[in-house]
C-alpha cells in the first residue's frame, strides 16, 4: 500500500499504490492499480486530523503534483490530510494507452472503457478509504470532472 514517505518543504508526503478490481462485480478478477499521494503539514505530524480526498478534473489528468508549498493544497493541508487521487486510467494509476491494451475488438474495447467511469472512481475511493481510515468519514473536493465524481459519490 504505502510506497514512499518523505518531507518536502513544510509538507509530509506519502505515496500509495492500491490494488483494486477492474470490475467491481468480479472482485476476484483482473486488478488495476490506483496511485494516491497524501499530503499534510509537518506541524500536524503527531495530530489526528481528518482526510480530504481531491478528485481532479479532466477526465484524463493526473492529480496535482505539489511543486511548491502554496495555493489550495497549502491551505487545505493546514486542517486535513489531503489525498490526491490519480483516478483510474490517469497519472501513475493503471493507464489507458493503446499500446498497453491487448488486441481487442471495438466492442471489447468499448466494454473495457466502461470500467473507467465515475461510478468506478467512486468505488475505488471507497476501497481506499476503507484501507486508510476504515469507516471514518472524510471530506470531498472535486474540480470540473472531479466535481462530477464528488456529486456521484454523495448521491
Amino acid at each position: 500500500m504505502s510506497l514512499n514517505r518523505y518531507d518536502y518543504s513544510e509538507m509530509v508526503i506519502t505515496d500509495y499504490k492500491f490494488s483494486v478490481p477492474l470490475d467491481y462485480s468480479n472482485k476476484d478478477g483482473e486488478k488495476i492499480s490506483i496511485f494516491a499521494r497524501e499530503i499534510f503539514r509537518k506541524e500536524n505530524k503527531n495530530k489526528s486530523i481528518p482526510y480530504l480526498i481531491f478528485f481532479q478534473g479532466g477526465p484524463g489528468y493526473e492529480s496535482p503534483r505539489p511543486l511548491a508549498d502554496s495555493g489550495w493544497i497549502k491551505r487545505a493541508s493546514e486542517d486535513y490530510k489531503v489525498l490526491l487521487l490519480d483516478q483510474r486510467g490517469t497519472g501513475l494509476s493503471t493507464p489507458i494507452i493503446g499500446d498497453a491494451l491487448p488486441n481487442m475488438s471495438d466492442a471489447e474495447l468499448a466494454n473495457y472503457l466502461t470500467f473507467f467511469r465515475a461510478d468506478n472512481i467512486v468505488r475505488d475511493a471507497e476501497m481506499i478509504r476503507d484501507q486508510l481510515i476504515g469507516k471514518n468519514k472524510w471530506s470531498l473536493l472535486g474540480q470540473s470532472f472531479g466535481g462530477f465524481c464528488a456529486m456521484h459519490y454523495l448521491s
